[in-house]
């Protein structure tokens, strides 16, 4: 009779070569469906959450364009337009001392030409929502109004901001996801004042904006 211990160590290592080794091909498939279902989700939640904040995004390049108006329009000694298209969701630098003409949808009569342009985001909602109150005071001004579809602020050389007929104008731009409208927290907004061209964000806490 071979007992175990009449087998010798090189018998030994035969022996365990003829043991399987590794994943079945079942084993394998069920690592990989399984990697792919939680990579599905991890790119589903950062799609949404990413979507979620383009109201923040929104709020950043609208707040840049005005500093760039700003600083244009001092250094370059005159004025600068910043127009927000409401209904196509563009927003646009224009310097105000140039030649005129028609680029990218922009009317540049007057004297005037169009710098950049560019989307705000996708599916972000211009309007002030309901029940939210503009920041307090003494930055509680007004939400934009956008004639025709277009709020326009004009950055003068002095450092105001001001309307169509030369009168400084403070107020408040309101960014919040269209499709995430059931989400208070995610409401951004964007103050100008138009004695001195400063900008501030906010952000909406439930109750009232805080700054950001």
């Amino acid at each position: 009779m071979v007992t175990e211990k009449n087998i010798s160590s090189t018998e030994r290592r035969g022996l365990r070569s003829d043991r399987p080794e590794g994943f079945s091909l079942i084993e394998l498939l069920v690592v990989i469906t399984v990697i792919a279902i939680v990579t599905g989700i991890a790119v589903f939640q950062f799609v949404n959450t990413r979507e979620a904040y383009n109201a923040d995004d929104a709020a950043y390049k609208v707040m840049n364009y005005f500093r760039e108006a700003y600083s244009r329009a001092v250094s370059d000694h005159h004025s600068f337009r910043v127009t927000i298209n409401n209904s196509t969701g563009i927003i646009s630098l224009i310097d105000e001392r140039t030649f005129g003409g028609i680029s990218n949808g922009e009317n540049l009569s007057g004297g005037a030409v169009l710098v950049k342009s560019e989307p705000l985001g996708v599916r972000v909602s211009l309007a002030q929502p309901t029940g939210v109150n503009p920041p307090p005071a003494p930055f509680n001004y007004a939400a934009a109004t956008f004639p025709s579809n277009v709020w326009t602020g004009h950055f003068q050389s002095i450092g105001s901001v001001t309307d169509a007929s030369g009168n400084p104008q403070s107020c408040t731009l309101f960014f919040q996801p269209s499709d995430r409208t059931n989400i208070p927290s995610l409401i951004r907004a964007v103050t100008v004042f138009g004695s001195s061209g400063s900008v501030r964000f906010w952000m909406y806490n439930g109750t009232q904006m805080v700054q950001g």
